[in-house]
């Protein structure tokens, strides 16, 4: 009746129940249907800053939720937003919201970090991110090969963010900001300080000197 999953008012829909990000999968779907793929990719923005990433690495748990499973199987989530994020060109960040006053320090380049900064710049706040290495990406960069994740569509995706109005410190440690926190130079601090350990293989010598873990190998390579 109404073109939409929601049977009721009390029951979220599966696939967006599912996503970790709560994004309004129906909703997307239904714009690239209309062929409205740059309106999809603002759709998808709301609630999370990364659609390209998202339409080339997510593991996709809407997929095991998806209400069409009653039917036949589930539709292609990902390949959907995968499609609208390479038919929509460059869509502009939502305008920003008047100045606030306020300053907020953001710890960690990765994922989270980022995703921190793109919202509170866009609420009006100032945002700086204090980042150890050379680059901004976390485990998006360093945790995923490139033939996953191309670096050229993570360097654009990163660019859109920072282009909002954030400030990149590279090169710096949690510690550097002890005596800025004591200036009361920021208003709030957000740690996304990230995930960068391995799992571990539980088997016999699992922890012997020559097992290297996954993480370790790609931030070597």
């Amino acid at each position: 009746v109404h073109h939409r999953c929601l049977g009721t008012l009390k029951n979220p829909v599966p696939c967006v129940a599912l996503c970790p990000a709560g994004v309004d999968i129906p909703g997307y779907i239904s714009l690239v249907n209309e062929g409205r793929c740059a309106d999809a990719v603002r759709l998808i923005r709301k609630d999370n800053p990364f659609p390209t990433a998202c339409a080339y690495i997510c593991e996709h748990p809407c997929e095991a939720r998806c209400r069409r499973n009653m039917v036949d199987d589930a539709l292609n989530i990902r390949g959907l937003k995968r499609y609208a994020v390479d038919h929509a060109g460059d869509v502009p960040q939502p305008r920003k919201a008047p100045a606030t006053g306020r300053s907020v320090a953001i710890v960690g380049g990765g994922p989270g970090g980022l995703s921190a900064a793109y919202y509170l710049s866009l609420m009006g706040h100032k945002v700086t991110v204090y980042e150890q290495q050379s680059k901004l990406g976390g485990m998006m960069r360093y945790g995923i090969p490139k033939y996953r994740l191309p670096r050229e569509v993570l360097d654009a995706e990163i660019e859109r963010i920072v282009r909002t109005g954030v400030t990149i410190e590279y090169g710096r440690e949690v510690t550097d900001l002890a005596q800025e926190m004591k200036d009361g130079k920021y208003d709030a601090v957000f740690l996304g300080v990230g995930a960068h350990l391995a799992r571990r293989t539980y088997i016999p010598a699992g922890d012997a000197s020559r097992v290297l873990d996954a993480v370790s190998v790609l931030k070597d390579v």
